[in-house]
């Protein structure tokens, strides 16, 4: 950024920092308020903080298993995919091969009912089953919620909630041979 754009945002951040004005005061001229600003260094912050992937790829015997994390899928409690979510899954399930039988496994973590849990977690692989039936007629799907039956990690540590684990748990697998 220049040193013009820099004194610009300090001007900004430094108006928005002084009180109202009293109602009857007259607004300055621009004359008045316009200088030069010649030494502003700003620290800038690292911003190469890691970003979680959407999925992650593994081998189980011959099966290779794509979890998707439901926490970017979905929003809290919700099955409903968001318009860019098809296209991304598209290029996910290119490796399956044609024809061939895909594996939507819906899971949640421990957080509700069990009934809910088995609930949300059916309606979640079948939206994302339903956008891989646009993508990919030619696959034939198992689509199954297994709610928190089948948990990845621990939704508890200790007897105290671990908000890591139970996050790994809220995901919908896509499994496949060959």
């Amino acid at each position: 950024m220049s040193r013009r754009g820099v004194a610009v945002l300090v001007a900004v951040a430094a108006l928005a920092w002084l009180p109202a004005a009293p109602a009857a005061a007259q607004p300055a001229d621009v004359a008045d308020v316009s200088a030069r600003v010649d030494d502003i260094q700003l620290p800038v912050a690292d911003i190469d903080a890691p970003i979680a992937d959407v999925e992650s790829t593994t081998e189980q015997g011959a099966e290779t298993v794509v979890s998707l994390s439901t926490d970017v899928l979905f929003a809290f409690g919700s099955a409903v995919l968001p318009a860019s979510a098809p296209a991304r899954l598209a290029g996910l399930i290119g490796p399956v091969p044609r024809s061939g039988a895909l594996k939507v496994h819906g899971h949640t973590d421990s957080v509700g009912t069990p009934q809910a849990n088995l609930e949300l977690s059916r309606a979640r692989a079948d939206a994302v089953a339903t956008a891989i039936r646009g993508a990919r007629p030619d696959l034939a799907l198992d689509v199954q919620g297994f709610g928190e039956d089948r948990p990845v990690a621990p939704n508890e540590r200790g007897g105290e909630d671990d908000p890591a684990g139970r996050a790994q748990n809220r995901r919908v697998e896509l499994r496949f041979t060959g």
